[in-house]
């Protein structure tokens, strides 16, 4: 399972998720929006926030990540989930989010790439 979400509207897909988890996803799209726009697209400048299980993380590893490390992990207080953010280039950036239980997935990425 893959859910992108680069505006506003995105959070209805969503709604289902723990009020931590939404609300640091409002507060990540209220900083792209401020810096980059409200008419962004995944396309745009700036990033989109994805919300992902241990297959939407492996493919995104195998395309839109693919070579790129996570450049900052932080826990959703309050929840089982974790805030990934993966800066793709100096102006868009990915910031994954998904079950805590992941972490090891994505840290063990960081690892073997760190290797190479």
């Amino acid at each position: 399972m893959i859910i992108n979400i680069w505006k506003k509207q995105g959070l209805r897909l969503v709604k289902e998720l723990p009020l931590g988890v939404i609300s640091t996803i409002e507060d990540t799209i209220q900083i792209l929006d401020e810096n980059y726009g409200t008419e962004r697209t995944t396309e745009d400048l700036g990033g989109y926030i994805v919300v992902v299980d241990k297959a939407g993380i492996e493919e995104l590893k195998q395309h839109q990540l693919k070579g790129i490390l996570p450049e900052h992990i932080d826990e959703i207080h309050g929840t089982d989930y974790i805030s990934v953010l993966f800066l793709c280039s100096s102006d868009f950036s990915i910031v994954v989010i998904c079950k805590k239980e992941l972490k090891d997935l994505i840290e063990k990425n960081r690892l073997v790439k760190g290797c190479d």
